[in-house]
């Protein structure tokens, strides 16, 4: 339900964003920080979450995250200008990031069989699908009142929730000792900001000094970031999980698919919307086949991604998220809106896969078992961020090309296939495992049939 609440929180405003657009005036660029505020501090302060679950406590930590969640969507609601809107939703990144980490690793040390947790997610991923799917629907219903309902929204769920924890959540252990590296925190979420800023003003303006000095400065920080976390005593990051092929493999395809992802949601919604003259209600409603796909296969991922492998089942997802971005675009381009509906219920489908295939790799083995929240928080900073620079990305395609709404959104979605197609390559960092069963009896009918078996 933590994880229903932030992907309900990620739709719900994307339907709104022409809505804020037009009641504050704010340019596309300005806009898009709505959508690359949340994602750039729910990304840099996962690790902090993801130590913090494994020192504080999951429980503990999960009902901190969720007050400052709400406390942030109470103060976006009452926002008046746009600094204090993208600052709260800052905020609510702040509060996500304590929030999801410390819910999937309560989620994933739950279950040690690969098959039982495979299941686990497969609930896990159709509860968010759902999130997804309502915070469309809900965003269309609630924006033709009023933007800032987007927000108040919140606030009775999160008290449901708050409530549902006390009675739910196992106890926590008592705490770890061990010291918290904010300052590494701070460097890596700076950093990663510092990169989105740098490529959002590509769209702002024709000098490349501003860009490039944000660009330059982000990529220090981040060096700073590993090298400290190389010398800490207590690293706010085991980089011995990058060292893991699988898991190194599976948070670069996941920041890959968060990406092209985020990039589609924020490209459809204001295409709908500006293009095509839709409500929020039926741009909404157009978003209800991406969710359909994902929560189908919710089910059957948690049996076939085990049945394929982690690097089988990520290469299949990636390709059909790849294969549906080119899909849309060539949608939008065209003009036909079931081929863009068609595209985004694959895109859903990819999403699943994606997302049960890396968590599997990404949490699995004996070095994320010696952390197991800081595990499932990179794999979340890495999609989080990923996502940030997407937007951002597509967001500066959209000012600088020229043309008609259809014409940007199109190049703007082969930008975001891009990224998928980055991530199709990467797959191949994944260790490949043994063949599933039915691959082998194919290669073996295969050899037999070509006399070089008996």
């Amino acid at each position: 339900m933590a994880q229903f609440m932030v992907v309900l929180d990620f739709t719900i405003v994307n339907v709104a964003l022409p809505s804020i657009q037009h009641g504050m005036h704010v340019a596309t660029t300005t806009l898009q920080w709505l959508v690359s505020a949340y994602a750039v501090t729910f990304g840099g302060f996962l690790l902090l979450g993801g130590r913090l679950a494994d020192v504080v406590g999951r429980a503990r930590l999960y009902r901190i995250g969720l007050c400052v969640f709400v406390l942030a969507s109470i103060s976006g609601g009452l926002a008046v200008e746009p600094k204090l809107l993208i600052a709260s939703r800052a905020i609510q990144g702040v509060g996500a990031s304590l929030l999801a980490p410390a819910g999937l690793s309560l989620l994933v040390t739950s279950w040690t069989d690969d098959a039982k947790r495979a299941h686990a997610l497969g609930v896990y991923g159709a509860v968010a699908s759902a999130g997804f799917a309502a915070g469309a629907v809900l965003g269309g219903l609630l924006v033709e009142v009023s933007w800032r309902l987007v927000f108040f929204v919140n606030v009775p769920v999160g008290v449901v929730l708050l409530v549902a924890s006390l009675r739910l959540l196992p106890a926590d252990p008592p705490r770890r000792s061990g010291r918290l590296d904010v300052a590494g925190a701070v460097a890596a979420t700076a950093g990663v900001a510092l990169l989105v800023l740098g490529v959002t003003r590509v769209g702002d303006t024709l000098a490349p000094t501003q860009p490039a000095v944000a660009v330059g400065v982000g990529v220090v920080l981040l060096v700073a970031f590993v090298v400290r976390e190389r010398r800490a005593t207590a690293p706010l990051l085991d980089l011995d999980l990058l060292k893991d092929r699988a898991i190194s493999g599976a948070n670069e395809c996941l920041f890959a698919y968060g990406a092209c992802n985020a990039a589609a949601v924020l490209l459809v919604t204001l295409y709908l919307q500006e293009g095509r003259g839709l409500t929020p209600l039926f741009t909404g409603l157009c978003f209800i086949p991406q969710a359909v796909g994902a929560f189908a296969l919710a089910g059957p991922a948690s049996k076939l991604v085990p049945a394929l492998g982690p690097r089988r089942a990520l290469l299949a997802g990636l390709s059909l998220g790849l294969l549906s971005l080119v899909g849309a675009a060539v949608s939008v381009g065209r003009g036909p809106l079931g081929g863009l509906l068609a595209s985004l219920f694959v895109l859903g489908v990819s999403a699943r896969i994606v997302q049960v295939a890396s968590t599997l790799a990404g949490t699995h083995g004996p070095v994320a078992a010696r952390g197991e929240g800081s595990a499932s928080a990179v794999l979340t900073a890495s999609r989080q961020v990923g996502s940030a620079l997407g937007v951002a990305v597509v967001a500066a395609t959209l000012v600088t090309v020229h043309g008609g709404a259809g014409h940007r959104t199109a190049i703007a979605m082969l930008v975001a296939a891009a990224f998928a197609f980055v991530g199709v390559l990467t797959t191949r960092v994944v260790p490949s495992g043994p063949a599933p069963p039915l691959l082998l009896r194919l290669e073996h009918l295969f050899a037999r049939h070509a006399g070089g078996l008996p």
